[in-house]
């Protein structure tokens, strides 16, 4: 039976490693296969110009992060008092990931200058590995302050906090995105320090070309962050436990009775 819980939030805090940036395209024909013809025609110049920056810049993507993808959807124009379907739009999405963020004001700069090219804020966001240790030390404080906070609830009210030992807990991760509440319950769970946040818009600039002075991006900090609640009940002494071994059954004919 638990006797009480003890809540405690855990941080852990460092520079982002990774910076994403979304690129987008689109065309318009009376018919589908117009409309890819001429988005070709774009995606051509625009594959052009990266293959331009990084060399330029000496620039490398993370590896396997380049993703493309293409939509159609029907278009339409408000006339005389009605939509009428004019055509269609295709459209090109293309994402790619960079590691060396001293580059990330050059790559935006370059790509918001680029001619009928959408480019998203950059976002940013850790790496695999970092994510992980940083997971796993903002756990280690939620730990420690929710023991601390424990030992100083315990001294309060007289009580001595080594007589009591942790049977179960919860910790909340950001990244899980679940919506149940899952208890671990301990001496049948381990433990699982995947914890991170990663997102931070760096610029509030949507840019759909026209070139211009650079823009000062600046990241700011990872937060990665546990809730952490951990629940105390007394311990079992050897002498409760061998009371509740001498303690005699009841015979067959008093459990009738009971």
């Amino acid at each position: 039976m638990t006797a009480t819980t003890v809540a405690a939030y855990g941080l852990a805090e460092a520079p982002y490693t990774i910076a994403n940036f979304s690129l987008s395209l689109h065309a318009k024909g009376k018919t589908v296969p117009v409309a890819k013809e001429r988005l070709k025609e774009q995606i051509e110049g625009l594959n052009n110009s990266i293959e331009e920056l990084k060399k330029k810049l000496n620039l490398k993507f993370v590896k396997h992060s380049l993703h493309t993808a293409s939509s159609v959807q029907e278009d339409y124009e408000y006339k005389a008092n009605k939509h009428e379907h004019v055509g269609y739009i295709v459209n090109y999405n293309l994402s790619f990931q960079i590691d060396d963020l001293d580059k990330v004001n050059e790559v935006f700069d370059a790509l918001t200058s680029l001619d009928k090219v959408r480019v998203g804020n950059p976002t940013f966001g850790l790496k695999p590995s970092q994510r992980e240790r940083l997971g796993k030390k903002a756990l280690k404080d939620a730990s420690t302050k929710a023991a601390e906070r424990f030992a100083t609830e315990c001294e309060v009210l007289g009580l001595n906090p080594n007589d009591f030992e942790i049977v179960s807990w919860e910790a909340t991760y950001h990244d899980s995105q679940r919506s149940d509440r899952v208890t671990h319950m301990a001496k049948s769970a381990r433990r699982t320090s995947n914890a991170y946040y990663e997102g931070a818009v760096a610029a509030s600039a949507y840019a759909a070309g026209g070139g211009g002075g650079e823009i000062d991006l600046v990241s700011g900090q990872a937060e990665v962050n546990v809730n952490l609640e951990i629940g105390y009940a007394r311990k079992v002494t050897q002498t409760h436990k061998a009371e509740l071994v001498k303690k005699p059954a009841l015979s067959q004919e008093n459990q009738n009775h009971v």
